[in-house]
C-alpha cells in the first residue's frame, strides 16, 4: 500500500490523560465511520469509568498531517502493586483483572485510510522507547493494523491462534449445518414445544430483571466448576449496567419461556449489521437434559433483525461456534516480551502468594 505523505510531514502529540484521549476518539469516530462497536466512544468510555486506576500510567499517541488527526494509537503501561512491579502495555479498553473483564474483542489502532504506511514505523518506534516489562494485546484480528506491527516490536513475540465465528444471516439455513447438529435442534424443539414453551426477543424493560436472572445461572454454572466468574464482580455489572442506562439500543437479549419463566436467556451487543453473542445461562438445575440454550442460538439465528450474528472468539479447534456453519476470520492474543526475567520473578511470587493466603485461610 502507497502511503500518502512522508513521515517527516506527520508530527506526534503524546496523549497521557483521558480527558484528553476522549475527545480526540470521539472526532476519529465521527470521520470512520467503518470502527467496530467494540472499539467505539461507547464501550471504550464505560470501560475506562469502570476499571481504570489511579496507577496506571495512559500513552496515547495521536499523529497529525499538518492539523488533521490521522492516526491514535490508544496504550496504557499497568504496574502492579506488589514486587517485582511488573509493567505490562496494554490497548485502553483491555488489561482488567481476569475474573472481572468485559473481554473486549476487535480492538485496534485507529488510522484513516492511506496513512498506514505512513504511520507504522511511527508507532513502533513510540512503543519502543516506553519503559515497559511485556506487552498484552488479546482478541485482535489476524489482519489488523496491531497484528501487522508488533512482530516489529523489541521482545520476544509469542501468539495464540483463534477465530471469529460470524453467520450471515441472508443465506443461514438449518439444512446447512450437520445431520448431528441438526437432530440435537429439532430434538430440543420438539422437547420443548412439549413442554409449551416459547421463544422471543426481551423489551428494554426486561432488560435489569433478566439480567439479574442471567447472572444467577451462569454464576452458578461456574461455581459448581469451583471458579468464581465474571457476573461476581462490581466492575463487571456495573459496565454493562452503564450500557443499559446510556443507550439500550446497543444490547439485545433472548430467551427460552416456560410458564412465563425464562429458563435459558442469551445477551448480545448491537452494533449496525450485527447481533454479537456476548454472554449466556440457563436453568441447569431444573433442565439438566434439555439443551436449550443451543436451541435458542438457532432461533436467536433465524430471527436476527440484522444481516449478521457473531459468536465472537472462539477456539480454533472444535468449537461449539463452528457448528452453525459460520464463517471463520483468524484472531490473534499476542505477548511480547521484554524483560523475561522479571516476569518470570512476577509469576513465582504470585504462585507463592497464591499457596499462602489458602494456606491462611485453613
Amino acid at each position: 500500500m502507497k502511503s500518502i505523505t512522508s513521515h517527516s510531514d506527520v508530527h506526534l502529540s503524546l496523549i497521557t490523560s483521558y480527558d484528553q484521549f476522549k475527545p480526540l476518539l470521539s472526532l476519529f469516530e465521527k470521520t470512520n465511520k467503518q470502527l467496530s462497536l467494540l472499539g467505539s466512544s461507547i464501550w471504550i468510555n464505560t470501560w475506562y469509568s469502570c476499571y481504570w486506576q489511579n496507577n496506571w500510567l495512559l500513552y496515547c499517541f495521536a499523529f497529525y498531517h499538518d492539523d488533521k488527526l490521522v492516526c491514535l494509537a490508544p496504550f496504557y503501561i499497568k504496574k502492579d502493586r506488589s514486587f517485582p512491579y511488573l509493567k505490562t502495555l496494554h490497548f485502553i479498553g483491555q488489561g482488567e483483572p481476569e475474573h472481572k473483564e468485559v473481554a473486549l474483542e476487535y480492538l485496534d489502532i485507529y488510522i484513516n485510510s492511506g496513512y498506514e504506511e505512513t504511520v507504522y514505523p511511527l508507532i513502533i518506534n513510540e512503543i519502543n522507547k516506553l519503559n515497559f516489562d511485556q506487552l498484552n494485546i488479546k482478541a485482535v484480528f489476524e489482519s489488523s493494523y496491531i497484528a501487522k506491527i508488533l512482530p516489529q516490536v523489541k521482545g520476544t513475540l509469542t501468539q495464540q491462534l483463534y477465530a471469529q465465528y460470524k453467520v450471515d444471516n441472508t443465506h443461514w439455513q438449518l439444512a446447512q449445518l450437520s445431520k448431528n447438529t441438526r437432530s440435537r435442534i429439532n430434538r430440543c424443539k420438539n422437547q420443548l414445544t412439549k413442554l409449551d414453551a416459547t421463544v422471543r426477543w426481551l423489551t428494554a424493560e426486561e432488560y435489569d430483571d433478566s439480567w439479574e436472572l442471567l447472572k444467577s445461572y451462569h454464576q452458578r454454572r461456574w461455581q459448581n466448576k469451583g471458579k468464581t466468574g465474571a457476573f461476581a464482580a462490581l466492575e463487571f455489572n456495573n459496565f454493562h449496567k452503564t450500557l443499559r442506562e446510556q443507550d439500550n439500543s446497543t444490547i439485545a437479549m433472548s430467551a427460552v419461556f416456560i410458564e412465563e419463566q425464562p429458563i435459558a436467556i442469551h445477551y448480545y451487543l448491537v452494533s449496525d449489521n450485527t447481533y454479537h453473542f456476548y454472554q449466556s445461562g440457563w436453568d441447569e438445575e431444573n433442565f439438566a437434559k434439555l439443551s436449550p440454550g443451543l436451541f435458542l442460538h438457532y432461533w436467536s439465528i433465524t430471527n436476527c433483525p440484522k444481516n449478521h450474528y457473531d459468536f465472537m472468539m472462539g477456539g480454533v479447534n472444535n468449537s461449539y461456534k463452528a457448528k452453525f456453519n459460520a464463517d471463520a476470520r483468524a484472531m490473534l492474543s499476542i505477548t511480547v516480551v521484554k524483560n523475561p526475567v522479571k516476569l518470570f520473578l512476577s509469576k513465582v511470587f504470585n504462585k507463592l502468594s497464591l499457596l499462602f493466603s489458602r494456606f491462611i485461610g485453613k
